[in-house]
């Protein structure tokens, strides 16, 4: 099932060579309607020996066409080591007049999901690391590495790496029983809550783990998508599902609006996946080697390890989703497509919803 109609105008923004921090890639964007306008946040890369993200803003009357700001709204602090390779993949939410912020600070090595606030957009209050204590293998994580093209299961930290991975920050917009909620992080999604929106406590265990079974799109790992959308039903979750052929594809799960620890429904088929060029290839940060071509700027080298990864299929299929605004009956989705460019797509909300028993 695609329920999306993607924009004619996509991609709707591309790297830009005439600003250094954005010139390789622009992907993964965050996104809010405010003010009658489409506030969008997206995560930019350059390349070379000092290569990070930052994340660039940009706005939009329609949607569709976006305005771009010439500087990063946010981008790493020097002096942390922790943000050594930026800022990535921010998530909005709105809750009363504040906007939040959840994006990962990356340190080459582990990405550690950060808290940031805002009351207009423009200006924001840098918080720190959501979680105090979480320790991925512990709370029952399982990385994957792919191998010539097939996926390996990891079960404990590389020596000498930290173990507090988390990223990937969907918050709830409304408090529920007096406390703020989240879904969060990659290969398995933890649930959990904080009293300030600030420091968060996890709901011990993953909260949803991939499904076993050789045609299901979330075999190997899940990712959370976009913040989850209220509805009459319950809480829409997208959430990210990952096969064994590298393709990343877009899930949905129905929460209880009183108790989101409680799974109403989970949809055995995607609602979104790739298909168009744009999506079927790109300088995907997973690709073994891509990164380190990006750092060392061999541009040649790259484009043929990108050749060779088409043809020898192991070139993973992304369309990365972390922003979906509601307007209406209209869902638009803001996604990052190949790690490459940024692009649209529409949908009806209750035909999403029609489909969930």
């Amino acid at each position: 099932m695609d329920f999306f109609t993607r924009s004619r105008y996509n991609p709707i923004i591309v790297p830009d060579p005439a600003h250094e921090w954005e010139s390789l890639k622009v992907y993964n964007p965050g996104a809010v309607f405010h003010d009658g306008k489409y506030h969008l946040f997206y995560r930019a890369m350059g390349q070379g020996i000092d290569w990070h993200s930052a994340l660039g803003y940009a706005v939009s009357e329609d949607g569709e066409r976006f305005t771009r700001f010439a500087d990063p709204i946010l981008d790493r602090d020097s002096k942390n080591p922790l943000e050594l390779r930026g800022l990535e993949d921010p998530r909005i939410t709105k809750i009363g007049n504040v906007f939040y912020m959840a994006y990962a600070a990356y340190d080459g090595k582990v990405p550690r999901l950060n808290i940031a606030t805002s009351h207009d957009l423009k200006h924001w209050q840098r918080h720190g690391k959501a979680f105090k204590d979480f320790d991925f293998f512990r709370e029952g994580g399982v990385r994957v590495r792919w191998e010539n093209g097939k996926p390996i299961e990891l079960y404990e930290p590389k020596p000498g790496v930290a173990g507090d991975r988390s990223k990937a920050g969907g918050i709830f917009s409304e408090k529920i029983n007096g406390k703020f909620w989240m879904l969060f992080n990659e290969y398995r999604i933890w649930l959990a809550n904080s009293d300030d929106g600030i420091t968060w406590n996890i709901i011990p265990g993953p909260f949803i783990e991939p499904r076993k079974g050789t045609d299901l799109f979330d075999n190997v790992f899940v990712e959370m998508g976009p913040p989850p959308i209220r509805t009459d039903k319950g809480w829409l979750v997208f959430y990210h599902g990952v096969n064994d052929a590298m393709q990343y594809q877009l899930g949905v799960l129905l929460l209880d609006l009183d108790d989101p620890t409680k799974i109403l429904f989970r949809g055995t088929e995607p609602i979104f996946s790739p298909r168009e060029k744009y999506e079927l290839s790109g300088i995907v940060d997973i690709i073994p080697g891509a990164m380190k071509f990006i750092e060392q700027g061999k541009n040649q080298e790259l484009k043929r390890l990108l050749i060779d990864a088409v043809r020898g299929n192991f070139m993973p299929q992304v369309v990365f989703t972390p922003a979906a605004v509601v307007i209406n009956d209209l869902v638009r989705l803001y996604y990052g497509a190949g790690d490459q460019s940024i692009c649209t797509a529409t949908a009806s909300l209750n035909d999403i919803l029609s489909t969930i028993i």
